[in-house]
Parts: C-alpha cells; structure tokens; sequence
C-alpha cells in the first residue's frame, strides 16, 4: 500500500467527508490505471461506511471502481466468480443490511454489468428491495417518503434492473422465486400508496415468468427482440404483446375467476399453460383469499388473445 494512500485515506477518515475533492484523490491514488487491488476494494468499502456525507461524485467512482474490480479485472471477464459475489454479499451486509444508496446501486450495477452472477448475487438484491418495502426501511428510503406496505418508484425501477439484468442465469427469464417475491410484495402493499409503475411491473414480470418456462426458451431473433422491447415497455397495455408472442395462455382453474367478471378475456383463451403453472397461479391467486387488482390485471393479460 503506497503512502498517498494512507495519506488521504488518513484525511477521509479523520474528517468522515467524501466531496468532490476526497474523490478526485483517491481516484488519483487508487485509480490511476483503471484497476484496483483487493486490499484498495476493502478500504472503499470501508471509507464508504464511515463517510457522513458522500456526495455524487463518491457514489459514482465507488460503483464505477467496484464493479470494474468484480466484472472486468477477473477471469474470466464479465462473470463474476461464486467467491467475489460472496465477497460483495459480505462487504454489503457486513451488520446485517444494506446501509446506502451507494452499496445497493453498486450491487444493481454488478448483475447489469456481468454477462453472468451466481443466482445468490441476484436474490440478495431483490430481497434489499423486498426488505425496503415491507419494512419501511433501508437506502431506498432515505427521507422517509414512504411507510412500510408501500411500494415507491425508485423501489420499482430497481426491481425491474435486477429482473431485467443480464447477469441473471438466463437474462429474459424472471424465475419461480422470483415471481414468487413479486406476489409476496404485492400482498404486502395492497392498501399502500403505491407507484403508477408497480401494477405495470408486477403484470409484465409474472407473465414473463410464464412466458420463459422450458417451453418457450428456444426464441428466434425477431421474437427475441420483440421481447427486449417488451421488458423495455412501461406502458400497461401489454395484451398485444403476450397475444403474439404466445397466445392466450391460461386455462383450467384461474380462467374461472375472470369468467365471473371479465367473460371476453376468459374467452380469448386457447393454448393452455402446463399443468404445474395452472397449479401455481392458481396458489398465488387463492393465497389471501381473494381476487385483487393486480391479479385481476394479470390474469385478464395472460387471456387477451
């Protein structure tokens, strides 16, 4: 470890400031070649933590430095080992949480970045966001806009970066977990004042999840561009989209509850899901006991043809 290094990691410390100046020096010390050794990571980490105040440009270098040292300094480049991915887990959660902004962007930007993270990595993140929700606190929540059972727009864009990432095991495929936390959020926040966004993600990610089960892996180019622009869309008019794509897809216990109330989209119906999907939506849906919005919105989806 050089000298300038102990110097400003010295001054850092003793003054638990990360301005733009703090920055610019240690991007200087640490950073000159555009990699970082291990030892340099555990003392950003550390510098993070005890920083009172860091500005922008420290959120910035300490993401950019990071996630260079995880994705692009290993071998081989672009996947991130089962090792470094623990190592991240335990530099973020080392008390037990995710404490800043910063730590939850640098997790988010590591699986967008990588071509591949260990489904661990990805979980973890999605369960911070969980957390912020549920709890009504964490990074997210910084300025106390939001009480817990509430679902806000900078939770909803993260979830939609870690489920849309390309450092998931397979990029445009949300999984059985994942769609499982998706419900278990959604129960949570039926009576909160919830983002426009979050009814959108919910319907598009769950019936993705559907779509990118082992019978649909094999896309061609042009239905896998149409499906990035899918994951790309904001807009709740997804019908269309499931409709070319694959039809109407459900059948069997769940196309009952539209029957009561929504008779055309239970029509539109005409290539079954599989036997075990029925059986799993069908239990997501007759969790609580009742129909809600966003279930109403997913299962008329799934049915428009």
């Amino acid at each position: 470890m050089t000298k300038p290094l102990e110097d400003v990691t010295a001054m850092i410390a003793q003054t638990r400031a990360l301005g733009a100046d703090e920055t610019l020096a240690l991007r200087r010390t640490v950073w000159p070649d555009g990699e970082i050794s291990a030892a340099e990571a555990d003392i950003l980490f550390e510098l993070n933590r005890v920083s009172s105040e860091p500005s922008r440009e420290w959120v910035d270098f300490f993401v950019e430095a990071i996630t260079a040292y995880l994705v692009e300094q290993a071998e081989p480049r672009g996947y991130v080992s089962e090792e470094n991915a623990a190592w991240l887990m335990q530099a973020i959660d080392h008390d037990g949480k995710v404490d800043t902004l910063a730590e939850l962007e640098l997790l988010v930007k590591v699986i967008e970045r990588a071509e591949n993270v260990p489904e661990n990595l990805k979980s973890y993140a999605l369960k911070q966001v969980r957390h912020a929700v549920l709890h009504g606190e964490g990074p997210t929540r910084q300025g106390g806009s939001l009480k817990s059972g509430s679902i806000g727009t900078a939770e909803v864009r993260l979830l939609r970066r870690v489920l849309y990432a390309a450092g998931g095991a397979a990029p445009a495929h949300i999984n059985r977990d994942e769609a499982a936390l998706l419900f278990e959020i959604k129960d949570a926040t039926l009576a909160g004042s919830n983002a426009p966004e979050w009814q959108t993600l919910f319907v598009q990610a769950v019936s993705l999840h559907l779509l990118t089960d082992q019978r649909f892996r094999a896309l061609s180019r042009q239905d896998a561009a149409r499906l990035h622009a899918f994951m790309e869309d904001t807009s709740p008019g997804i019908g269309s989209f499931l409709g070319r794509m694959a039809g109407a897809l459900v059948s069997g216990a769940p196309i009952e509850l539209l029957r009561e109330s929504e008779p055309e989209a239970a029509a539109a119906h005409d290539a079954p899901l599989s036997a075990n999907e029925q059986d799993w939506v069908q239990a997501m849906v007759d969790g609580d006991g009742q129909l809600d919005p966003l279930e109403r919105a997913l299962l008329k989806a799934l049915a428009q043809g």
